[in-house]
């Protein structure tokens, strides 16, 4: 007797210890059903996640706490079918709080059975999993964002490849015609100049969409040398000259700068004022004025400003006139046309060498004025820079297998490196490089191989030629981004040239590999 009594006396005891600990954890709801679906029982848990109090919940069915959809598709009396069939059954899934307001819940519902197996109810314990759903879905769109700019990346890098790839002749030809001006008669010596910096500003104008995502990753990289600022103003006039002259426009130079020149990449800072030269031409009336001024301040920097007669610029616009593809506004575009990228990309070249670019405005119908600021370099240093370019190591014979499926590509090069005292053997594809590489008795000295070749790609004739030879190798190839470059390195190529190849840049690379 003493023993039951006992032995009653620890179960509840149990019970209640029990119900304590159900009762004090807040993080589930966990709570009591009849067989019907009535509730029973009432955590602190359940008050906390759902808002509903013991008293107002307990004798509801807790159909409530579904959606209206749910609710008329069946869905709280099919989970506890489905719990007395299977023992137990999970579900994920959108639940309504007293308020109103919804959040995603994790739900677990057991049937509790007595001795003879008659269902007396079921458990329930709920857990509120919303800020792990947003996580998993934030994740999840972030991925699809990720493979999205991939996409987009090996869109505009193969778009990139074909449009570069024609520019290689014509601007190995117009480079070795430059080279060689003194066979020229002299009035075609500028024309050759002219073409050439055309073609590379075109090349420069096609990298404008893949720059802006080597930008947004800091991957951008600068090719600094001394530059003579001046020059670089004149040629960015120049190649801006027949737009300048169909709308007959008067165009005013002031370069009154003593210290002009910069530690830069002469190309970019060309394409920055080739780009404001540009806008401003655009952007004013035919008969309009530009006016172009060069000048030093108190600290010896170098200032260039442009100023136009055109249409001007809200002030109220000027805050996002650098931001990339917006233009003053939606007629502007449509009528002058243009994506809006060049203005951004001015603003990111001119922050990498570590200067300023502003516009100024009074608004619409009063012009514009564009300002860009430079550290200069000491003029000691540039007459060094120019004495050291004129020194070349002399040149070395080598032989040369040259792999490009571009037929011109392929025939001009040839030519030209045959020129320069070089033994070329040519192949246009994987299948006849491999062979002259297995057949050739004499060492090769360099391998220059596009990468997108028909029968393959460029990285299996590396394989091959470097497991035959220690050959130095150089990529020749439309396909320019970080990844292209890490890709190229990784595969055995000691240089990596993008399209259209600078001659004058392919020669600096031979001399390096016949050192």
């Amino acid at each position: 007797m003493g023993d039951n009594g006992f032995t009653a006396s620890a179960l509840h005891q149990t019970a209640e210890q029990f119900h304590i600990l159900v009762d004090s954890v807040e993080e589930y709801a966990i709570y009591m059903l009849d067989p019907d679906g009535i509730v029973v029982t009432w955590n602190t848990g359940a008050q906390k996640i759902k808002g509903y109090t013991a008293q107002e919940i307990i004798g509801k069915n807790f159909a409530c706490f579904y959606t209206a959809d749910d609710v008329a598709a069946g869905k709280p009396q099919r989970n506890l079918l489905e719990a007395a069939r299977r023992g137990h059954v999970r579900d994920q899934g959108v639940r309504i709080r007293k308020d109103g307001s919804t959040f995603e819940a994790e739900v677990v519902i057991t049937v509790l059975r007595d001795a003879r197996g008659n269902i007396r109810g079921y458990s329930k314990v709920t857990r509120d999993i919303t800020d792990q759903v947003r996580s998993r879905e934030s994740e999840a769109e972030k991925i699809a964002a990720l493979k999205a700019s991939r996409a987009k990346d090996d869109f505009l890098a193969a778009l990139s490849h074909e449009l570069r790839t024609p520019l290689t002749p014509a601007l190995a030809a117009v480079s070795y015609m430059e080279e060689n001006a003194q066979k020229l008669p002299q009035e075609f010596v500028e024309d050759v100049q002219l073409i050439k910096r055309n073609v590379k500003l075109q090349a420069r104008l096609i990298d404008d969409l893949l720059d802006l995502t080597r930008i947004t990753r800091g991957k951008l990289r600068l090719d600094v040398e001394i530059c003579d600022t001046h020059a670089v103003i004149r040629n960015a006039i120049e190649i801006a000259g027949s737009a300048i002259a169909s709308k007959k426009l008067k165009v005013s130079t002031k370069f009154k700068a003593k210290e002009y020149h910069i530690s830069a990449d002469c190309i970019r800072l060309q394409q920055v004022f080739w780009n404001l030269i540009n806008n401003a031409v655009k952007f004013t009336a035919p008969g309009g004025e530009i006016a172009i001024r060069t000048f030093n301040d108190d600290r010896g920097r170098f200032h260039f400003e442009i100023t136009d007669n055109g249409i001007g610029i809200e002030p109220e616009r000027l805050a996002s006139l650098f931001t990339p593809f917006e233009q003053a506004d939606a007629s502007v575009t449509r009528q002058f046309g243009g994506l809006g990228l060049g203005l951004a990309i001015s603003k990111h070249l001119v922050a990498l060498h570590h200067g300023s670019i502003e516009a100024e405005s009074r608004g619409r119908s009063f012009g514009a004025t564009f300002k860009v600021t430079l550290d200069t370099v000491p003029e000691g240093a540039a007459k060094a820079e120019r004495h050291s370019r004129g020194r070349k190591p002399p040149a070395k014979a080598l032989q040369i297998l040259l792999v490009e499926d571009h037929k011109d590509t392929r025939r001009m090069l040839s030519r030209l490196l045959t020129h320069f005292g070089h033994e070329v053997l040519a192949a246009d594809n994987v299948r006849s490089a491999l062979k002259i590489i297995a057949s050739e008795e004499r060492e090769l000295d360099v391998l220059l191989c596009d990468i997108g070749l028909p029968d393959g790609s460029g990285y299996e004739v590396i394989s091959q030629a470097k497991r035959k030879q220690p050959i130095k190798a150089v990529a020749l190839t439309g396909f320019g981004t970080e990844e292209d470059l890490r890709r190229s390195k990784k595969a055995g190529f000691d240089f990596h040239l993008v399209k259209p190849i600078d001659l004058h840049e392919l020669q600096i690379v031979l001399d390096k590999v016949a050192v």
